[in-house]
């Protein structure tokens, strides 16, 4: 059988496992405590059967003539034991703490490991720890709605029933190298990918200055706290009303609001943050559990002491130009980059910005109440990562954004910290007061506020691309059928039960990032050729119609559920 590779994000995961000596920085721990009569042995036999259905979970990666590969486990060698353990109410957060900073070999160790911390006779805490080159957040719907499924099962003292995966994560690695093919052929989608953001980065600054305590340490221990805070809902449905006017997104505007702050703080004119997009466009890998998100670099230019209406204009087109090419690996991109390498902070960017779409990580088990609970340690390899998280009312309001700033504790104080995320607030506030005020001018009211850091205008400021607003009079026809099925593709997308053609995408909650995931679908299900930048331009299920009847946009790139299985690989569970 031939040797199965790794994904692109896989591989940049493998390679710093092996750098790091084995370290928790790549963990992703899930805890929930259950309260109620819970069966340890079906819940140890259930979580076997969802490692069996998702055969990434049962994989190592050993080194196959030089390159590492995927190798998949047996059925019965690749189950996880459920190390069952009695703890006190008052060790268990250390308990659980410890366990989730393990390291693992990914050479050798199963990338899932399982506890049960019993803390009474109806009271328990499950642990559950994977290696990110194996898990994304959006893993988490997929893999706890069959645990429960499976565990339901064993109850009764059956086993699962259900429909074999179309596709395993190794077909879906085998397809993204084929998709986007070899960097040295000039025509191959990666060259392409290549060139466009080789410029979009050239002089990128290899090290952001941040109002650091304390210099880098020669080895970083990569340890994360966090500290939380809360933009109420007034203020939320402000930005919101300063983003609709802006033609933006609030992913945009709070994109924007970050790389002033930092600016203010001194980091200068040129912000580099990353964050994570998830490319799951194809049905085949909607149920499917594994890693499939891409980081991308966001590059805000602050020059200038711009209003932030000014600068969320140019935020925009630079977050449009991105996500128009977000398929290019972050590894592949770090590589043609070479930026200077150190063991000590992350390549190209050391902020991110982490914002929410309503990921649900809820397990539901039979007669068992369950809570997610917090675990007292993180790790992690940035500086500073922005977590924010818009909820919603009842009926689809602004209800406020829950943000959270993990912070690492080699460089920042926790004061230090929690002035950071006040004076973020504190920003928005002002913007969203004042858009048209420059972005120096807000009283950030903290002692780390360098207003003399912004500069003077060092170039033209980036034009806006207009969008139009105009709506299509549609509302008295029947819709054709290409109109019916992009209708289905919103809905979905932004978990409604209906959209009508001439509904605004982004009115209706939708988000950048949203937005890439349903031009994605809309590539997959329809085999044609849309980008992200023409969604923006006209985000309606009218506009999208029009746009595609406009012109040949056959796809020649075929989605994975459309091709033949991967080597060595039937599509179905092992």
């Amino acid at each position: 059988m031939a040797a199965v590779p790794l994904s692109f994000g896989q591989e940049r995961f493998w390679f710093l496992n092996q750098v790091e000596g084995f370290s928790a920085a790549h963990n992703s721990a899930e805890a929930f405590r259950l309260s109620g009569p819970l069966d340890a042995g079906a819940l140890e036999a259930a979580l076997g059967d969802v490692v069996v259905r998702h055969e990434i979970l049962r994989t190592v990666f050993p080194l196959v003539d030089g390159d590492p590969s995927q190798r998949v486990l047996p059925a019965v060698e690749g189950r996880p034991a459920l190390v069952v353990t009695e703890s006190s109410e008052p060790d268990v957060r250390a308990r659980v703490a410890e366990a989730a900073g393990r390291g693992f070999d990914l050479t050798a160790d199963r990338p899932l490991r399982a506890w049960l911390f019993a803390v009474g006779p109806q009271e328990h805490v499950l642990l559950l720890v994977f290696h990110h080159i194996v898990w994304d957040a959006w893993s988490a719907g997929p893999f706890w709605g069959d645990l429960a499924r499976a565990y339901e099962a064993r109850l009764a003292g059956d086993e699962p029933q259900w429909s074999p995966l179309p596709v395993q994560y190794r077909d879906y690695a085998v397809w993204q190298r084929a998709a986007l093919g070899d960097e040295d052929d000039p025509q191959s989608a990666l060259a392409g990918l290549l060139t466009h953001w080789c410029g979009e980065l050239a002089g990128l600054p290899e090290e952001l200055e941040l109002p650091v305590d304390r210099p880098r340490p020669p080895v970083p221990s990569r340890v994360l706290g966090t500290v939380p805070f809360r933009i109420e809902a007034g203020l939320h449905g402000r930005l919101q009303e300063t983003a609709r006017e802006g033609e933006a997104t609030l992913f945009m505007v709070l994109h924007a609001a970050v790389a002033a702050l930092l600016t203010r703080l001194g980091a200068g004119p040129d912000i580099p943050v990353g964050t994570q997009v998830a490319d799951r466009g194809d049905d085949a890998l909607n149920d499917l559990v594994g890693f499939f998100v891409n980081t991308v670099v966001l590059r805000a230019d602050t020059s200038g002491d711009p209003s932030f209406r000014a600068l969320l204009r140019r935020v925009r087109d630079t977050d449009l130009a991105a996500f128009e090419r977000q398929e290019l690996p972050f590894e592949k991109l770090v590589h043609a980059l070479n930026p200077q390498r150190s063991v000590d902070r992350h390549p190209l960017h050391q902020v991110s910005i982490a914002f929410g779409d309503g990921v649900e990580n809820t397990l539901r088990l039979k007669d068992v109440r369950s809570r997610h609970e917090s675990i007292d340690t993180d790790s992690g390899t940035l500086d500073l990562v922005f977590d924010l998280n818009p909820t919603r009312t009842a009926t689809g309001g602004p209800d406020g954004i829950d943000g959270t700033l993990a912070f690492a504790v080699d460089l920042f104080d926790r004061a230090t910290a929690q002035r950071l995320a006040h004076g973020l607030v504190l920003l928005l506030e002002a913007v969203a007061a004042d858009p048209d005020a420059p972005i120096g001018r807000a009283d950030l009211r903290f002692p780390l506020d360098r207003a003399r850091a912004v500069h003077r205008p060092s170039g033209l400021e980036r034009a806006a691309v207009p969008r139009s607003r105009e709506p299509a009079r549609t509302a008295d026809r029947a819709r054709t059928p290409l109109e019916e099925t992009l209708c289905g593709l919103f809905a979905e997308v932004l978990k409604r039960t209906t959209v009508a053609v001439d509904d605004d995408f982004f009115l209706l909650g939708g988000h950048s990032l949203a937005a890439t995931r349903l031009v994605s679908r809309i590539r997959s299900v329809l085999g044609v050729r849309f980008g992200v930048r023409e969604f923006f331009d006209e985000p309606t299920v009218t506009g999208v119609a029009r746009r595609l009847g406009d012109s040949d946009r056959t796809d020649p790139l075929p989605p994975i559920s459309r091709r033949s299985a991967a080597p060595g690989s039937t599509g179905r569970d092992a």
